[in-house]
């Protein structure tokens, strides 16, 4: 710190903001090192991880919350959902490992499907309990004027719970977000220093990036390290506000 001080009387070094950190990607120079393609990657992922994950979650939790009868088929889906809730993610790395990248031949790099399989449990189970929370009443009464049972879930249940599963949905969407143990596996782990146009194209996101920075036997990679964490974090907690915020508003409005 001492050092620190003299250099900074001296005006050999200056205190600004560190725009490089935000506007590069990955750099074997600890000073040009960025986190831009680490952030690009995240979103990137997270869209396919929501455009599979959210209608099919959602669809399915309709299914078996309103339409689906109390047999042996929707008891075995119910055990399974269950269970995969309770999966460790490290599991899922080997299902996308061992499906998506040796079976179908993907690239290592890009996750897509694997972080959707994790977070679909979630999103069913959040879904079922906002529907579930629908007054029983409301069901009735579109009955008594005469709809069918699609009429009354499409234009009474779903929107009243849809608060609910909006938020399940951004939580889930979240902890897809800071898993890290899946992106291991299947080989996220990588020096990507170009950000991502493209969901094929070999990418890294945000917390395989940090475990990256972690292991660096450079002492300036810990200041990278710290930094990107708190840009995480801020992620993490800014989606939850978000979640909570959409579900009073929408709560307010229907």
């Amino acid at each position: 710190m001492v050092i620190v001080d003299e250099l900074y009387s001296q005006g050999l070094i200056e205190k600004k903001f560190n725009a490089i950190f935000f506007k590069n990607g990955d750099s074997k120079i600890p000073e040009y090192a960025g986190i831009f393609s680490a952030v690009v990657g995240s979103i990137l992922t997270l869209i396919i991880t929501m455009l599979v994950a959210f209608p099919i979650g959602v669809m399915t939790a309709i299914y078996l919350e309103e339409f689906a009868g109390d047999n042996k088929f929707t008891r075995f889906i119910e055990i399974n959902i269950n269970n995969l809730a309770a999966i460790p993610s490290i599991l899922f790395g080997l299902l996308g490992l061992a499906i998506f990248i040796n079976l179908f031949g993907m690239p290592r790099s890009s996750p897509l499907l694997t972080l959707a399989l994790m977070t679909l449990p979630i999103i069913i189970v959040s879904s079922r309990a906002a529907l579930r929370a629908v007054p029983d009443s409301i069901r009735q009464a579109g009955y008594g004027l005469g709809l069918n049972k699609i009429q009354v879930t499409r234009d009474h249940v779903l929107p009243l719970a849809f608060p609910g599963i909006l938020t399940g949905s951004i939580i889930g969407l979240a902890q897809a977000m800071g898993e890290t143990a899946p992106l291991i596996i299947i080989g996220m782990i990588a020096f990507i220093p170009d950000a991502p146009t493209m969901v094929t194209q070999a990418a890294t996101v945000m917390p395989a990036q940090l475990f990256t920075w972690a292991g660096m036997p450079e002492g300036m990679y810990i200041e990278k390290t710290a930094a990107g964490i708190l840009v995480l974090l801020t992620i993490l907690i800014s989606l939850n506000a978000i979640a909570i915020y959409l579900r009073k508003k929408l709560e307010v409005k229907w």
